[in-house]
C-alpha cells in the first residue's frame, strides 16, 4: 500500500470526511495568520527567542486553534492560484490585527525616547533582545514595564482569544469582507498609528512636565546669575530628577498603562469587526 493509500486508511479509520489535503491547506492558513503576532510581538518573546522555538509555539496554537475551523475545512480550495491569494490575505490580517496589539509596546519605547532626550540621557544605549535593537535607558525601562504588566494581567490570552474570534467572523477561505467598506478600515488603521504618539505623551507626561519645569528653573537661574554654568549643571540634576518622578509617578504610570490596554482591545475588536 503506496502512502496515499495508507493516509487514506487512517482518516478512514478516525472518521474523517474532509481530504487530508484541505486539512494541510486550512492550517497552513491558520499559521499565516497567528504567526505574526508570534514573531513580532514582544510579550511573546520577540526577537530573543529562538525562530524555532517561535514556530513551535504557532505551531501549537494552530493546533489549539484548529477546532474552529473544522467546518471551513472542506471549503478550502485546492487551485494553486487561489491559495496563494487567501495566503496573502491571512497574512494581511494577521500582521494589521498585530499592528493593533503592538501600539501600546510602540508607544512605550517612544515615550522612554521622549523621555530620555528630555533628561539628556538619551546617550546611553541598550540593547533589548525582546526587540532585537538599541534603545535607550528609559526606553528600555518602559517597554520592559509594559510587557511585564500586560502578562501580568493575563493580556496575551485575551489577544489569542481575539484571533480565535476572528476565525469565525473572518472565514479562511473567504476574502474580507470589509462590513462598512475599504475607507473605514484604513482610516482606522491610521487612528491607530496616530494614536500611539497620544498613548506615549500620556505615559511621559509626568517626567517631560518635571524635566520642563527643571529647564525652566534653570533658565531662570541663568538669568539672575549668568556666570552659574547652568548647561552643566543640568547634566547632573535632570537625570536626578528624572529618576526621582518615575519612580514617584510609577503608579500614575502603570494606571494610565493598564487603561490604555482597554483602548488597544476595543480597537482590536474596532478592526476584526471592520475586516468581517
Amino acid at each position: 500500500m503506496d502512502l496515499q493509500g495508507v493516509l487514506a486508511e487512517v482518516r478512514n479509520q478516525l472518521g474523517l470526511q474532509t481530504d487530508l489535503t484541505q486539512v494541510m491547506l486550512a492550517f497552513a492558513l491558520l499559521m499565516g495568520r497567528i504567526l505574526p503576532v508570534i514573531m513580532l510581538t514582544p510579550f511573546l518573546g520577540g526577537e530573543s527567542v529562538p525562530s524555532e522555538v517561535k514556530l513551535g509555539l504557532g505551531v501549537l496554537m494552530g493546533l489549539i486553534l484548529y477546532p474552529l475551523l473544522i467546518a471551513q475545512t472542506q471549503d478550502i480550495p485546492v487551485s494553486p492560484l487561489i491559495f496563494i491569494a487567501l495566503m496573502l490575505k491571512e497574512l494581511f490580517i494577521g500582521l494589521s490585527l498585530t499592528m493593533v496589539v503592538n501600539i501600546i509596546f510602540d508607544a512605550a519605547n517612544v515615550a522612554g525616547g521622549l523621555i530620555d532626550v528630555m533628561s539628556g540621557t538619551n546617550q546611553a544605549q541598550l540593547m533589548v533582545p525582546s526587540i532585537g535593537s538599541q534603545v535607550s535607558l528609559f526606553a528600555n525601562l518602559n517597554l520592559q514595564l509594559t510587557t511585564v504588566t500586560f502578562l501580568t494581567l493575563g493580556g496575551h490570552h485575551l489577544v489569542i482569544g481575539a484571533f480565535a474570534e476572528s476565525l469565525a467572523v473572518i472565514r479562511l477561505d473567504q476574502l474580507p469582507h470589509f462590513s462598512s467598506g475599504f475607507w473605514p478600515f484604513f482610516d482606522t488603521i491610521i487612528r491607530i498609528a496616530g494614536d500611539m504618539l497620544r498613548i506615549a505623551l500620556a505615559i511621559s507626561s509626568p517626567v517631560l512636565l518635571a524635566t520642563f519645569l527643571t529647564d525652566l528653573a534653570l533658565g531662570m537661574i541663568n538669568r539672575v546669575a549668568p556666570q552659574v554654568q547652568v548647561f552643566f549643571v543640568a547634566m547632573q540634576i535632570k537625570p536626578a530628577v528624572t529618576i526621582l518622578i518615575m519612580f514617584t509617578a510609577m503608579h500614575l504610570i502603570l494606571n494610565r498603562t493598564v487603561d490604555e490596554f482597554g483602548v488597544m482591545f476595543r480597537w482590536l475588536k474596532l478592526t476584526i469587526h471592520l475586516l468581517s
